[in-house]
């Protein structure tokens, strides 16, 4: 109680509070804090995905520059739902077949359960680096392919899988995964398109008439968010699809439900299966 009484005796000779350049400083702390608090409020808003109340917040509306996908939680463990990107290289002579070079997979917090570089099974022709994002150096002592397939099918069973295009990772990864656990948001109707001009319908799981949007319009359009500015991600990748999936949960689900009753419980919506499987 001394040490205040003091204070506020020297406080009163010296004009403690009142000079000019004092005040400035502590306004300009005040105003440095106010604009931290709403920054964070700001990161907070874009990391769900609820710019705008999450529909169509639009690039930037505020001005300031998109933000990647994050987050939204700390749980690490693996989760019901999880979302699956792969990132690929060329091989054969020009380079256009794909293989995998990248799997990556995210619970339903965003958090990484996996994600790692997968030793090539061929001569790689074409790293595709702009896009892919992968090195000569990324691939040497990786692990093997066998390896990370049998991992990924351990993730993968009885669990409901997220993604965009999940048709090409499935590929890649020579595994199958039911229609009815899959959310594909390439193929989502609410998701998609109208056909161009010089495309026509194709036996493709998108709605009669549909095309798919890219994952990174989507994201900038739905979640105010930017993925693939450079080389590409599968960690942000398969974040954005996991929140787009979140986005639009409630509706999806009803339609998958409605589906598989419809179709005697084997349906889904928004799905793709393949015959290769594990061996």
């Amino acid at each position: 109680a001394g040490g205040g009484s003091n204070w506020q005796t020297l406080s009163q000779k010296i004009g403690a509070g009142k000079n000019p350049k004092a005040k400035r400083k502590r306004d300009e702390r005040e105003a440095a804090a106010a604009a931290a608090a709403d920054h964070d409020d700001d990161e907070r808003a874009n990391v769900f995905g609820r710019l705008g109340e999450g529909k169509g917040a639009g690039a930037g509306a505020n001005g300031a520059p998109l933000r990647k996908p994050a987050p939204t939680g700390r749980n690490t463990a693996l989760t019901q739902t999880v979302a699956l990107d792969c990132e690929m290289v060329g091989v054969g002579e020009d380079g256009k077949r794909s293989i995998l070079a990248r799997v990556s997979v995210v619970n339903e917090d965003g958090n990484v359960v996996l994600d790692t570089f997968v030793a090539p099974t061929e001569h790689v022709t074409d790293y595709r680096t702009r896009v892919s994002g992968v090195r000569p150096q990324d691939l040497r002592g990786a692990p093997p392919f066998k390896e990370i397939q049998r991992k990924m099918a351990d993730i993968l069973r009885g669990r409901k899988l997220v993604g965009h295009a999940l048709k090409n990772d499935l590929k890649v990864l020579a595994l199958a995964h039911p229609r009815r656990d899959t959310r594909d948001t390439a193929l989502y109707r609410p998701l998609t398109r109208p056909l161009r001009a010089n495309e026509r319908a194709q036996d493709s799981g998108i709605a009669r008439g549909r095309g798919s949007r890219s994952l990174k319009d989507l994201c900038a359009q739905h979640l105010g968010l930017e993925i693939q500015g450079g080389e590409h991600s599968s960690v942000d990748d398969a974040r954005a699809a996991l929140l787009l999936y979140q986005d639009n949960q409630k509706q999806w689900e009803r339609e998958a439900k409605a589906a598989a009753s419809s179709s005697g419980g084997g349906g889904g919506v928004g799905g793709v299966h393949y015959e290769q499987t594990v061996r």
